[in-house]
């Protein structure tokens, strides 16, 4: 499955941005995605409207309750990536994922 999105400028420059993760918020009603932009690194969202199954349109986010709510999810999301970089990922399935700092704390005769 392809990760990217190709955002098109009003200058008609193309840049590239990978998407780091999607979210669909039934109390705005609108699915957004967040996105890192390859050149610059720069991280931003945008809420998603499908067009055809396979593409869509991007448009900016319209209030600072959507940006609040993005900036928490972004957070979460970052948080969860610090916690897989220590232990390679190999916590998500662990009964202590919450509180693991390592999965050297990790001990499968507690299970």
């Amino acid at each position: 499955m392809d990760r990217t999105i190709t955002l098109v400028q009003d200058d008609g420059k193309e840049i590239t941005a990978d998407i780091l993760f999607t979210y669909h918020s039934d109390d705005f009603g609108k699915d957004y995605v967040v996105f890192q932009v390859r050149t610059s690194g720069d991280i931003s969202a945008a809420s998603y409207t499908e067009v055809d199954g396979k593409n869509g349109s991007l448009d900016k986010i319209e209030t600072e309750e959507e940006w609040n709510l993005l900036e928490e999810l972004l957070n979460d999301y970052a948080n969860q990536n610090e916690e897989n970089e220590v232990c390679g990922g190999a916590c998500q399935g662990c009964a202590h994922a919450a509180s693991c700092n390592s999965c050297e704390e990790y001990d499968d005769s507690e299970n």
